[in-house]
């Protein structure tokens, strides 16, 4: 994952603390003091430390060691932060482990076909208990593919810039990010392409149903508004 390791440094910059992804995952249970969560995808632990005084449990989970080692130098001892393949989730795990599993930051569709994102949702449904849910956020593929957007909005601040442009390659159904990080500091330039799965609304809902998730439901942000053709985002709360 050389695209992670080579803006760890700089994460906390591109993706600052989302209070309203907080709001959302609070707000999807009565009483949270009580309960357990799995962040996946945690990258530097912002959120997962955030939901770590919500929570009576928080694990959080990344694949690229540098950002969990990002996360450690934080010494913030009430979250496990582990490297750990989200696809090894019950494994590492057991089954019932968790209330809540959530998966942000457009993680899922790194998973490179339908049968890994099957599998993902098949290990998450085995180590969430009784009345869990799983939380996760893409972006919305449907309106990406089908109206044709070449790029999600450009991320700037007093110390970096951060373009985002998105090539769709019908042929192989595969879509190649492609980002430049600009650290105005030093002028250094960081460019990266990664590929990932344009997952669409359709196939969410039948691998959720395959995998034996009995309820679901899609927004079109973490303030929980509807969903649209024009929604950026795409929010999912699915429940065991």
């Amino acid at each position: 994952m050389n695209f992670y390791k080579s803006i760890a440094d700089y994460y906390k910059q591109i993706f600052p603390l989302n209070k309203t992804q907080v709001e959302f995952v609070k707000g999807s249970f009565p009483e949270p003091e009580k309960l357990s969560l799995l962040d996946i995808g945690c990258g530097t632990g912002s959120l997962s430390i955030e939901l770590s005084k919500i929570f009576n449990e928080v694990i959080a989970i990344d694949l690229d060691t540098s950002m969990i080692d990002k996360a450690l130098e934080k010494e913030y001892p009430k979250v496990d932060f582990r490297v750990m393949n989200m696809l090894d989730i019950e494994q590492g795990f057991g089954q019932q482990s968790f209330d809540s599993v959530i998966c942000f930051g457009n993680t899922l569709v790194h998973l490179e076909s339908l049968k890994s994102i099957l599998d993902f949702f098949f290990q998450t449904k085995k180590i969430l208990r009784e009345n869990g849910k799983l939380l996760f956020q893409i972006i919305n593929y449907d309106n990406i593919i089908d109206i044709g957007i070449s790029g999600l909005p450009t991320i700037e601040n007093e110390a970096i810039k951060f373009v985002r442009n998105y090539t769709y390659y019908p042929a192989k159904n595969s879509i190649a990010f492609e980002t430049i990080l600009t650290i105005k500091k030093s002028k250094q330039q960081i460019k990266n392409t990664i590929q990932l799965y344009p997952l669409r609304k359709a196939e969410i809902e039948e691998l959720l149903r395959q995998a034996g998730f009995s309820d679901w439901k899609f927004y079109g942000n973490f303030m929980r508004d509807a969903l649209t053709e024009k929604s950026i985002p795409l929010v999912v709360e699915a429940d065991k």
